[in-house]
């Protein structure tokens, strides 16, 4: 038979969709809770032990709670109550039961407090109650964030902690989850790049500029810059009036900086350059362009998202007999695996194996003896 404890933890599963029921106006109650009513023992000792808790706690007992309706069973030749069904009459009875008054009146008051402001919420508010109580105590501040973006046509000529919004200067970076769900039902589909994931690009704030980093590898590419290093926004960095033969793309920093000096070709640091590598750079597209990253899941997945803007580009360093030399150095990392279809079969084949057997080779593991020798091979 079931307990009150037992009782009470499937009640409580309940909660939400029950709020939400409230909310939208249906009849929930009464509300059955579905429960194994069947009596383990034969005797009357054992009835009493699972029959008196149940009614200790009912709300025949306490005045609130739930309720159990009877019926007869004979035991041990007498007749004895056992329950037949467990409801809940009210939902102040239930909330009283599960302990959940004050978590049903901060849902109902951001209810109200978000569809006085919102009125347009108010369907999408009654099918997300979770957030109603999650979000209760920021909720008059997420307030202010909307109705900033619902009055302010974009694009938003200020960063971020530029916009007059009275809020703490970290709340919009602390809530962007929070505040898109709000804001992409709110805002007209024009004010919305849904290509974004970054709250800034999303709805069209200003963006601190990104920079790739250069390193000449060839002292006849000099004049062109006057450096033998610069970091460029990317817009500048395509305005470039040179053309290399070939084009390095690095992912990590170390091997960026060491990498062999080379006739005609220059070196691009990754980590500025991936995150706008849908932008044109004219000179890009006609050298000879070849990717270094990880040998893992990540480095796979950014040269596929390469070979979608520069469809010639080749990797380096990024196969078998590359991780066969170096495979002592690999650890172990998880994977989730996606369809890159701009790798070609070998790649494909190593993506697979390093995703089958949890492995990630790190290219400063790579000596530089062994990046010299595979670049004299690559330039025969």
């Amino acid at each position: 038979m079931i307990t009150p404890k037992e009782l009470f933890e499937k009640s409580t599963k309940q909660f939400f969709k029950t709020v939400s029921a409230v909310l939208k106006g249906e009849e929930v109650f009464p509300l059955v809770i579905s429960s194994n009513k069947k009596v383990s023992g034969t005797n009357f000792s054992e009835l009493k032990d699972a029959i008196v808790p149940l009614y200790q706690h009912s709300k025949d007992a306490k005045g609130k709670g739930y309720t159990v309706e009877w019926r007869e069973k004979t035991i041990d030749g007498t007749k004895q109550k056992i329950p037949a069904k467990i409801y809940f009459e009210s939902f102040s009875d239930y909330l009283f039961f599960t302990k959940k008054v004050a978590g049903y009146s901060a849902i109902y008051n951001a209810f109200n407090l978000l569809t006085a402001s919102f009125p347009i919420l108010s369907e999408w508010a009654k099918d997300n109650v979770p957030f109603l109580l999650n979000e209760s105590g920021n909720l008059p501040d997420l307030i202010k964030v909307c109705n900033y973006f619902s009055k302010n046509k974009p694009p938003h000529n200020l960063y971020l902690r530029e916009l007059p919004i009275e809020v703490h200067s970290k709340f919009i970076e602390d809530n962007t989850a929070a505040l898109k769900k709000l804001l992409d039902i709110l805002l007209p589909p024009d004010w919305i790049n849904k290509n974004e994931t970054s709250f800034s690009g999303r709805y069209y704030i200003k963006k601190p500029n990104v920079y790739a980093q250069i390193r000449i590898l060839d002292e006849s590419l000099k004049h062109a810059v006057g450096f033998d290093e610069v970091a460029l926004t990317i817009d500048d960095s395509a305005l470039l009036n040179w053309q290399p033969e070939k084009v390095f793309i690095i992912e990590n920093r170390a091997c960026f900086l060491s990498f062999p000096k080379i006739k005609n070709a220059v070196a691009i640091f990754g980590e500025g350059f991936k995150s706008r590598v849908s932008k044109h750079i004219p000179w890009l597209a006609k050298a000879e362009l070849y990717c270094w990253f990880d040998l893992d899941a990540a480095g796979f997945e950014m040269l596929n998202i390469i070979r979608q803007y520069y469809p010639s580009a080749l990797s380096l360093l990024m196969d078998k007999v590359t991780y066969e030399q170096f495979k002592q150095f690999a650890v172990t990392s998880t994977y989730r695996k996606l369809q890159l279809d701009m790798l070609n079969e070998d790649e494909v084949w190593l993506y697979e194996f390093l995703q089958t057997n949890n492995k990630r080779l790190e290219q400063e593991r790579i000596t530089n003896n062994y990046i010299l020798e595979r670049l004299n091979l690559t330039s025969q």
